[in-house]
């Protein structure tokens, strides 16, 4: 298979789907690629992939944005800014808009976190406040990922899935303005712990990425999903540091099918065998969406060591040089664990794959065995 960057022609074929249930997820991490020259200002030029949609990610190696990692659908370019130890302000020019959905992940290894405090439009561009903290909470450096998607259609149901911005932290109804997908409502079970209903959109294939949102440390996971007469309902979980329950609101995706990369392209998983060394999970649990549309390949998972994990996607490779796209991770379950993604490189037996680095922690900051949900988007078309 070759890959194309920036083809004009948007093909559409079918897309393997291959999915996922309520769900677990595990840790990963892998040495971080290499890096090529740092920049200030990104420009990307690609158009969105459907009227109406805008969306736009950025990778901080720490000090600067890496172009090969940043993406705008608007064609605008996009920055990153520091106003102080762990704060920090994304732009993304042309993307300026109401509502739409904010994912921020740390790529550090040792343990940080990172969040979205808010996001907001200025003239024509989107502005994304981030704050990053330790695990006990103090202000800290870090690089990170972060991800903004704004889709065309309202609350109509989408088999792409849905997303929304939780800020109701007593429950009630959730504003449309930040809803897609789904009309959505939220009921508080008890502190720090939520119930979100999808309505009328309901998928045993599917995925969940969660990011606090505000300026206090706290973090957020999804404990379980499951779908049930044409409805989704997800439990998510909120904690403070030192890992206690604490209220708190947050910036919900519920991934079917990857929409925020201009073909389509990119996948899922969801890493429930949080000990195995290696082993291929289920159909409903990954998903792998480019024009190949090749159902026979899978997504691989890898545990190095305690809490360090590895997951690889075939077919998302293809390009010479750093590894393209945006990955995103959270921990699923119980617990007050939280997974970072730590890197995204093409593999040197398979560079038409892209394997992507987890580490996860528990809320001390110490490495620890996890189940998570990842998912990685790329830019790329691919010509079968």
């Amino acid at each position: 298979m070759n890959t194309n960057l920036n083809n004009g022609s948007l093909h559409h074929g079918l897309r393997s789907l291959l999915a996922l249930l309520l769900a677990a997820a595990a840790p990963a991490c892998v040495a971080a690629p290499v890096e090529e020259p740092r920049e200030e200002t990104i420009d990307a030029s690609d158009e969105a992939l459907r009227s109406g949609d805008a969306s736009g990610w950025a990778f901080f190696d720490g000090a600067k944005l890496l172009s090969a990692r940043s993406f705008n659908s608007s064609g605008g370019s996009n920055h990153v800014a520091l106003s102080g130890v762990g704060v920090y302000t994304v732009t993304f020019d042309g993307l300026g808009g109401s509502g739409g959905n904010v994912q921020v992940n740390s790529t550090g290894g040792e343990g940080q976190r990172c969040k979205v405090s808010s996001w907001q439009t200025v003239e024509t561009a989107l502005k994304v406040h981030i704050r990053c903290h330790t695990a006990a909470g103090a202000p800290a450096s870090s690089p990170f990922v972060v991800s903004y998607a704004r889709f065309a259609g309202g609350t109509a149901p989408s088999r792409q899935g849905a997303y929304l911005l939780m800020n109701r932290t007593a429950g009630g109804a959730i504003s449309t303005a930040h809803e897609w997908g789904a009309p959505a409502a939220v009921s508080r079970i008890s502190e720090g712990r939520y119930n979100i209903t999808l309505t009328g959109n309901g998928s045993l294939e599917s995925s969940v990425l969660v990011t606090a949102v505000g300026g206090g440390p706290e973090y957020c996971k999804p404990l379980v999903w499951w779908s049930l007469y044409g409805n989704t309902s997800i439990e998510v979980l909120c904690f403070g540091a030192g890992g206690a329950p604490a209220d708190t609101s947050f910036s919900l995706r519920y991934i079917r099918e990857p929409r925020e990369a201009p073909y389509e392209s990119g996948g899922y998983v969801v890493a429930n065998d949080p000990t195995a060394a290696d082993y291929t999970p289920s159909n409903q649990y990954h998903l792998i969406t480019s024009e190949c549309s090749d159902k026979t390949e899978t997504v691989a998972a890898h545990r190095i060591t305690t809490g360090r994990y590895q997951i690889t996607y075939p077919e998302m490779g293809g390009l010479a040089g750093i590894a393209r796209g945006a990955a995103l991770a959270t921990a699923v379950g119980a617990s007050s664990d939280y997974c970072n993604v730590v890197g995204w490189e093409h593999p040197s037996a398979d560079p038409d794959a892209i394997r992507v680095g987890v580490r996860c922690f528990n809320a001390s900051g110490a490495l620890v065995d996890s189940r998570f949900t990842q998912a990685y988007f790329s830019e790329l078309y691919h010509i079968c």
